[in-house]
């Protein structure tokens, strides 16, 4: 009964540490899940910030350029200040694309913008071909 109650209490031991180990491998792995969303989280609202400020430069260029038309004085620096600020931000809004992409093992829509999946053929938010 002993050598019974031995190998019983073994096997409920391996159990015991099969399933431990498999609960820290699910803890982990939510974990990660969690924090990329977070860290893409950030991202998108970087992303929208950086709309947001590329917007007002669009509105600024704008009235340069309505200002050129009116005959006014404008200075080029002016234009080129608000273009060299809006290339950066273009730029900093695909590099943080890029990087979302590789966060959700995805596509970005080249039409729109939108996160797509690796499989999709076509963006779900405009149609266009991936």
């Amino acid at each position: 009964m002993d050598n019974r109650m031995a190998m019983m209490l073994e096997k409920a031991k391996i159990v015991a540490d099969k399933t431990g180990k498999a609960a820290t491998r699910a803890v982990e792995s939510a974990g990660k899940a969690a924090g990329d969303a977070a860290q893409a989280t950030r991202m998108n609202w970087q992303i929208f910030d950086l709309n947001n400020e590329c917007e007002v430069l669009y509105k600024e260029i704008g009235k340069l350029v309505y200002d050129i038309h009116l005959g006014l004085e404008v200075s080029s620096d002016a234009m080129d200040d608000y273009l060299e600020q809006l290339d950066g931000r273009r730029a900093r809004i695909e590099e943080l694309r890029g990087k979302l992409s590789t966060l959700k093992q995805g596509t970005v829509c080249p039409a729109c913008g939108r996160q797509c999946g690796r499989e999709d053929a076509f963006c779900a938010a405009c149609g266009a071909a991936l």
